[in-house]
């Protein structure tokens, strides 16, 4: 079964160590994802809230490395720029690779550089990491959060046109529902779970939920232990728990795997490799061969393709 995983920071993190993305020991690598059934991965590209030309520079950095190891492994790994590129997968042994901005510091509030960002190669962004910025408030501003500025709104205007996927992993709870409403397309929440499991801030509530079954999204379940089970002391179990629930409270259609590997240091599987479990352990938890193929792939590729233009577009 080919797994599409919506959230690696995976190339940020090989421009900290300067290893590679054929092999390493960190938690993500090619050779382990090809072997885990990796057919299509979120790499986003990460830094910290600064300056936005601060910001931009870091950016920029890191989508030169996604490039340079998409050349170095060009008979691996393939770019995903439109819907016929989701269609020619089917025809090759590659990973296919979508490029995804987690946080949009780096814009400041120029919509010149996400048309540059998106002809560089850009088809999935996350309005704000946490914090807040000029597009939007992050979910890390607590009970003072607002909701999009109107910069926001035009952005939100812009990835739609573009065919730019909308993220909203980390984004404030005002934030969250505006942005379903001003955003015409399905959207994902690349990296979260459910709230009432696990009572996280980055977690999404039942009403969420609801609301991104309504538009249609789909929500990517991380391994990261701390949105898994309060204590951080998780287990494989306490996280397909958090699938079991939101298939039953929303329905399965809208869920997916979005691991955060290289993001964070606990995870509950603990690199990509263990994904080669998931098809076994989903049919343990009770779900059908088709339940399975939804949420380790189908569920994801509806609403990709759903937003990302063809090639002729």
């Amino acid at each position: 079964m080919n797994i599409v995983d919506l959230h690696c920071d995976t190339i940020s993190h090989l421009c900290k160590t300067g290893a590679a993305l054929w092999s390493n020991s960190s938690q993500y690598d090619i050779q382990r994802a090809q072997a885990a059934g990796i057919g299509l991965q979120f790499f986003a590209l990460f830094t910290r809230p600064a300056e936005s030309n601060t910001c931009l520079r870091e950016i920029l950095k890191q989508l030169d490395r996604f490039w340079m190891e998409v050349e170095d492994n060009r008979s691996h790994l393939q770019p995903i720029l439109n819907s016929d590129d989701l269609s020619n997968l089917k025809d090759q042994n590659k990973i296919g690779c979508l490029l995804h901005l987690e946080g949009a510091e780096c814009l400041g509030g120029d919509l010149e550089i996400l048309r540059v960002l998106q002809r560089s190669g850009l088809r999935s962004m996350g309005l704000t990491w946490n914090d807040r910025n000029l597009l939007a408030d992050g979910g890390g501003e607590g009970i003072s959060a607002g909701g999009l500025s109107l910069k926001g709104r035009e952005t939100l205007k812009e990835m739609d046109r573009l065919g730019i996927l909308l993220d909203l992993a980390h984004i404030s709870v005002p934030s969250y529902y505006q942005a379903l409403e001003a955003y015409a397309r399905p959207v994902l929440v690349t990296h979260a779970n459910a709230r009432s499991l696990c009572p996280h801030w980055r977690n999404l509530d039942d009403a969420q939920l609801k609301a991104l079954a309504q538009k249609g999204g789909v929500v990517g379940i991380t391994q990261v232990s701390d949105f898994v089970k309060e204590d951080g002391n998780a287990t494989v179990g306490d996280m397909l728990d958090h699938i079991a629930y939101i298939a039953d409270l929303i329905g399965v259609e809208y869920v997916g795997l979005g691991s955060d590997f290289d993001g964070a240091d606990d995870m509950v599987l603990g690199e990509v490799g263990q994904y080669a479990r998931m098809p076994d352990l989903l049919a343990d938890k009770g779900f059908s061969r088709r339940e399975i193929e939804m949420i380790l792939g189908t569920n994801a590729m509806r609403v990709i393709t759903a937003v990302l233009p063809t090639q002729s577009s």
